[in-house]
């Protein structure tokens, strides 16, 4: 999941909550998150729009891996426990 939040980042408390109650996250860049959920996407997706304002954007998409792309050596090992390589 990724994220354009407009409003003061202590204004998304309720958000950063749900995304915590997850069964497995990670957050190690400002707007994204990865997480291990159990809702189907049309749950999640109204769940997670009501705790955003009017004016931001959400991108919610299942995370598969392999992965490229420039991170510290524990985001790396983070992703490559976690994600599923399906191609």
């Amino acid at each position: 999941m990724t994220y354009d939040l407009k409003q003061p980042v202590e204004r998304y408390t309720a958000l950063f909550d749900e995304l915590k109650q997850s069964h497995l996250w990670w957050h190690y860049l400002t707007s994204t998150w990865i997480v291990l959920r159990y809702d189907a996407l049309v749950e999640l997706g109204p769940k997670l729009r009501s705790l955003i304002y009017q004016g931001d954007f959400l991108l919610i998409q299942p995370a598969k891996g392999p992965s490229d792309g420039w991170l510290p050596r524990e985001a790396w090992e983070w992703l490559h426990k976690n994600l599923p390589k399906e191609w």
